[in-house]
């Protein structure tokens, strides 16, 4: 899916572009039509709008019909290009949740390429962190958020939790990695009951 799938999407109404793809795959008219709107459904698009045109559709509404179109053929591996570039907070968290429950369902490969740390850190089991064109590191989530002074080195920033946690890390306290407000409220609850003591 490109960065802006609204340069994706072409045809007159919302269901033939779900459908133009698996019509490029010898399907018959009646699987077509199924895979169009079960992907639909899939992403939370209504029945009606899929008789709407697509440039009928908000920002978010477009998203989800591109990434319809593409979950509708099937594939192994599904590449998004900064699918939540433009999106407002709660566009991107419904769009984010999506494609973790799609991966779930369907078992495939997923590569997210996106500049936000925080989409990264909530959704990518491992990550591939290029540097000038060139990898610089390829590891599970949590050991890359690890190395934060490097990541920063290069210009990118960590989700801010896992700041937070380095920070208190490196003045003593015994905290490890978090890359989620929830992974950080685990680790610092017990700080807090113990009325904050610095330990080490």
């Amino acid at each position: 899916m490109f960065q802006y799938p609204e340069h994706q999407l072409f045809e007159e109404t919302v269901l033939k572009d779900i459908s133009f793809g698996p019509s490029n795959m010898g399907l018959e008219p009646a699987e077509i039509e199924k895979r169009a709107r079960d992907a639909a459904k899939f992403v939370g698009l209504k029945d009606e709008l899929l008789e709407k045109s697509p440039f009928e559709l908000s920002g978010g509404e477009k998203r989800r019909a591109a990434i319809a179109g593409v979950i509708a053929m099937d594939p192994d591996v599904l590449i998004l290009d900064e699918p939540t570039a433009g999106l407002d907070p709660r566009g991107r968290d419904v769009l984010l949740s999506q494609i973790v429950n799609y991966h779930e369902v369907r078992h495939n490969t997923i590569l997210l390429v996106s500049h936000s740390m925080e989409d990264i850190a909530r959704t990518a089991d491992r990550i591939l962190v290029m540097n000038a064109g060139k990898a610089a590191m390829f590891d599970e989530t949590e050991n890359v958020f690890a190395r934060g002074e490097e990541l920063e080195q290069m210009g990118l920033r960590v989700p801010q939790i896992t700041k937070i946690l380095g920070m208190l890390k490196k003045d003593g306290y015994p905290v490890g990695t978090a890359l989620t407000l929830e992974q950080a409220i685990k680790q610092l609850m017990p700080l807090l009951e113990e009325g904050g003591r610095t330990h080490g």
